[in-house]
């Protein structure tokens, strides 16, 4: 089986332009958390803030403002805290879904690495922790309304603790980070409000930013438990509030129905073979806290093999010609299914909403219909053909006649001997005219007889498909329907045709990959 890891989005009608060819490639987007209300709301409060400093001036006649006061901001960490130009997303060519487009995607031999292009630096590690790294996000609006409120100044210097807490976390995230030992790799002049930095890292370490996962802790736990606490469902959402809560000095006690924990993280085991039954692709280091679970336990990880070959029920593998052709087909439908949902707005049926997997099929059928109305509109134009050499043939026949009665006419005056009178002249002539129209009149016909042969035999050597897709065909598409389906994991049938793909804004970058544990610490 190919790693499948899905979505994109389309439309096939020849109206609707091609957006990828290159869905082979694993070319993921950066992730991007938006919080659009959150930037609403901060704008006008930055804006109103604004507006009540620069009156607060002018009545007060240059009094020192929060602002003014405030340490000067050494140059070279001025410069690390500027905004960050825009990136760019990977995937900003595909249409309205593909905001997820998340298609069904193939490893095609050359992929780029997508690695080098995700931010470094104080910018890397908020977007390692899929944080923007200019702006605040609700809950650290709510959190900090001080700093929300405040003026831009107080907001650089949130922002860079708070980043700078993250990259010392990510640099090691085997130790757990503590205020009191992060607060001296603070730098001056961000680490004199000693109080805030104990606030952002508080937040941090509440939310899971950092100290989270496997990790050794340099603070015990409090003897006595703050609280008990039942989880159900020992997956891994399940392990990780579990381990979490507990690291906050709660009594856990998770429930599981199954024999097993791990939940849909499942090995099959016979022998001395191992088999994961799911979650064995990592799709993507860039903004993925498993980067963290990687380097805490040692997980060696492997980029995903590239080459992926098809093959037929005889052990054939599939032509490469024949493969792209269904793959460019395939994503062609997933296009179409996105224009019918974003641009048409046709999401619902009958008073219910429409599936993916009813999209596919209707758009399937109206293909079919339009292979149908390719050919019928082929049958007419060699039917009109054939009527146009049928009326060419006629007129060629009674041309001839014409011709043969006008030579035979010519022939007699030629032979007639002695003089001709006027009359006689004039009804020679008439005839000779009359025969050199009428071989030019042949001659033209003929013309237009081996054109219309020309074009006849054109159409019958090139005739439109009978079928919009083989069964062979059919074989294949549905081995790109099937993984569409692994990549979801659940049917078509059971996915929404407007939302299937929403979460495409937060994928994670870089490649795909899959691992293996070498050594745990304990």
């Amino acid at each position: 089986m190919r790693p499948c890891l899905a979505n994109e989005s389309g439309g096939v009608s020849d109206t609707v332009d091609s957006q990828k060819e290159s869905r082979r490639m694993s070319r993921r987007k950066k992730a991007k958390v938006e919080y659009r209300e959150m930037e609403e709301k901060y704008s006008q409060l930055l804006d109103e803030e604004d507006v009540s400093d620069t009156s607060e001036k002018s009545k007060a006649g240059g009094t020192a403002t929060p602002e003014s006061v405030l340490t000067p901001v050494p140059e070279p960490i001025k410069k690390e805290i500027l905004l960050p130009p825009e990136q760019p997303s990977a995937n900003a060519t595909t249409i309205a879904v593909n905001a997820n487009a998340v298609t069904a995607e193939k490893y095609e031999e050359v992929e780029p690495d997508s690695e080098q292009d995700d931010p470094t630096g104080l910018e890397g590690a908020a977007f390692q922790s899929r944080l923007p790294f200019d702006k605040m996000i609700a809950p650290e609006a709510a959190a900090f309304p001080d700093v929300a409120q405040g003026p831009p100044q107080t907001l650089k210097v949130f922002l860079y603790i708070r980043n700078r807490l993250l990259q010392l976390w990510l640099d090691n995230p085997k130790q757990q980070l503590l205020f009191e030992n992060a607060l001296p790799q603070v730098e001056p002049p961000y680490n004199s409000d000693g109080p805030l930095v104990m606030r952002v890292h508080g937040f941090l370490e509440r939310h899971g930013f950092i100290n989270f996962g496997i990790f050794k802790r340099l603070k015990s736990l409090p003897a006595k438990k703050q609280g008990k606490v039942i989880v159900i469902g020992a997956g891994i959402a399940g392990l990780a509030a579990a381990q979490q809560m507990q690291q906050f000095g709660m009594e856990v006690v998770v429930l599981e129905a199954r024999d097993r924990v791990g939940g849909r993280i499942a090995t099959f085991r016979k022998s001395n073979y191992i088999a994961d039954l799911g979650a064995m692709v990592v799709t993507g280091l860039g903004g993925n806290p498993v980067t963290v679970l990687s380097k805490q336990i040692n997980m060696e990880l492997h980029k995903i093999r590239q080459k992926c070959p098809l093959y037929e029920s005889n052990g054939n593998t599939v032509p490469k010609d024949k493969d792209e052709m269904v793959e460019r087909e395939f994503n062609r439908l997933l296009e179409a299914t996105s224009y019918l949902s974003h641009q048409l707005d046709f999401n619902y049926a009958g008073g219910r909403p429409v599936s993916l997997g009813q999209a596919l099929e209707w758009v399937i059928k109206l293909q079919e219909k339009n292979v149908k109305e390719k050919q019928v509109q082929h049958w007419k134009a060699v039917i009109a053909l054939q009527e146009r050499l049928q009326t060419n043939q006629h007129r060629m026949l009674a041309l001839r006649e014409k011709i043969e009665e006008l030579s035979k006419q010519y022939k007699e005056q030629c032979e007639s001997k002695g003089p001709r009178d006027v009359t006689q002249e004039f009804v020679f002539r008439s005839k000779l005219r009359d025969l050199n129209n009428s071989c030019r009149e042949w001659d033209q016909l003929s013309e237009q007889q081996k054109e219309i042969e020309d074009k006849l035999q054109e159409l019958e050597a090139s005739p439109p498909s009978d079928v919009y897709l083989s069964s062979r065909d059919r074989q294949i598409l549905d081995w790109h329907f099937a993984n569409l389906e692994f990549a979801n994991a659940t049917p078509l049938t059971n996915l929404s045709l407007k939302h299937w793909d929403q979460d495409d804004d937060f994928e994670f970058t870089g490649s795909h990959l899959t691992g293996r544990i070498n050594q745990t610490d304990s």
